[in-house]
């Protein structure tokens, strides 16, 4: 375990913290985040619109055309909203005018978007089929504005001007030459290959992205990374989530689509799954260990820890146990840390996959307790059953871990006991 620990340390900590940091992948996930609150909304608009509960469903779709224009103004807004933020929050990183790279990139995104035949905007390309091409021209945008800024390529105007009026004419340059260049690339497309960025883009980058990331095996991969990174005590859902975010909205915004269409919903991996369903309690399937020490435990360290924490975990909040356990550095508990998600996330894989359980297509807030998170993602109250199986399963698997480790913070504590008894009583017998 030593020899790991020095192996982890050395070559895959310094990787994984840089990757933490990196301007560009905190961008996109700052980006992604912002616009998690109109998911949320479009969700509880979907939920109203299809219910969980048949009689209840079935007399809410004569209302479901109306309920559906919130769900489609926000989850089909998903790309054009992204490519604002994503580029606000690159160019705040670079310490320039976050505003106008935000409207500049939506230009750009605009510019590459083919019109439909009757010269509209198409639609399903302001959603999750646009995400991919929004990340692109947002980086692209930034990094070109960058270029004519650090070089002086931009016109000045006196400092008496009000910045509102000399940021708009900073921004004329670089973004004529940003504009310029992305329907550039579009004309020569469309004139060699009869393509549209947006359709590069998806043949080259979202359809492999999102197949291999909408795999069991890009599920296992993602949960075995993330807890390897908080094992080592760094944020690991922020980290994997910084590149698989977009693909796992992609992935569910079909399947919003799907049930808006009454179709089979064609993805189980997506944001509900990966954020809500292996994490119960947080990372770790922390609410599973929460309990475990409020229920078993002997130690007062962890007796304690489990009281003080549990309110917290209930609400997926794990890092009270991760660090106050710790679960960080410590392998009695990293261990079932990272197998307890990973056979959480598998077995609610295959019940999905063989119908025992309905697939995933609502996004609620993360703090969404159990089980009620597992019947609202799914709209199936069967949903709420495997939340709770998956809980116990959980349970199961940490206690041979948590027993050791119990074991071993008792023995701790009555040494430290009997050592403080024995230096009270010390000076007490010397006296004598």
């Amino acid at each position: 375990m030593d020899r790991f620990n020095a192996f982890m340390e050395r070559y895959f900590m310094p990787v994984a913290g840089k990757m933490a940091e990196q301007r560009h992948l905190k961008a996109i996930r700052d980006g992604i985040i912002a616009v998690m609150p109109l998911l949320i909304i479009g969700s509880i608009f979907l939920i109203i619109s299809s219910p969980p509960i048949p009689s209840w469903a079935e007399f809410m779709s004569q209302y479901a055309p109306v309920l559906n224009i919130p769900v489609n103004a926000t989850f089909g807004l998903l790309g054009l909203i992204a490519v604002f933020s994503i580029a606000y929050n690159l160019a705040v990183s670079y310490e320039m005018d976050g505003l106008s790279a935000g409207v500049l990139a939506i230009a750009a995104f605009f510019v590459a978007t083919p019109l439909s035949e009757e010269g509209n905007i198409p639609l399903n390309l302001m959603g999750s089929e646009g995400l991919f091409i929004a990340i692109l021209l947002a980086i692209f945008t930034v990094e070109v504005y960058r270029f004519f800024e650090k070089r002086n390529i931009v016109i000045r105007m006196p400092d008496s001007v009000p910045p509102s009026v000399w940021r708009a004419f900073t921004a004329l340059i670089p973004g004529a030459a940003i504009i310029a260049i992305v329907w550039g690339i579009d004309l020569l497309l469309k004139a060699s290959f009869d393509l549209s960025l947006h359709g590069v883009v998806g043949a080259v980058l979202r359809e492999p992205l999102q197949m291999a990331g909408g795999s069991l095996w890009g599920a296992i991969i993602a949960i075995i990374l993330i807890h390897l990174l908080w094992s080592f005590g760094i944020h690991g859902i922020s980290v994997v989530a910084s590149v698989m975010a977009p693909i796992w909205y992609s992935l569910t915004e079909e399947n919003v689509a799907a049930h808006q269409a009454g179709e089979e919903l064609p993805n189980i991996i997506g944001q509900p799954f990966m954020a809500i369903w292996w994490a119960v309690g947080g990372s770790g399937m922390a609410f599973a260990l929460t309990l475990l020490f409020v229920w078993r435990a002997r130690s007062k360290h962890l007796k304690g820890l489990g009281r003080g924490s549990i309110g917290a975990s209930f609400f997926n909040i794990s890092e009270p146990v991760i660090f106050g356990a710790p679960v960080v550095m410590n392998p009695l508990l990293f261990i079932p840390f990272i197998l307890a998600p990973l056979a959480v996330g598998i077995v609610t894989y295959f019940s999905m996959s063989l119908g025992l359980v309905g697939k995933p297509y609502v996004i609620v807030p993360w703090t969404t307790p159990p089980p009620i998170s597992g019947i609202l993602t799914t709209g199936d109250w069967r949903g709420g059953v495997l939340m709770l199986f998956n809980i116990l399963m959980a349970m199961v698997i940490y206690y041979p871990f948590f027993r050791l480790y119990d074991k071993q913070l008792l023995a701790e504590e009555q040494n430290e006991e009997a050592s403080g008894a024995e230096d009270t009583t010390t000076p007490t017998a010397k006296q004598g």
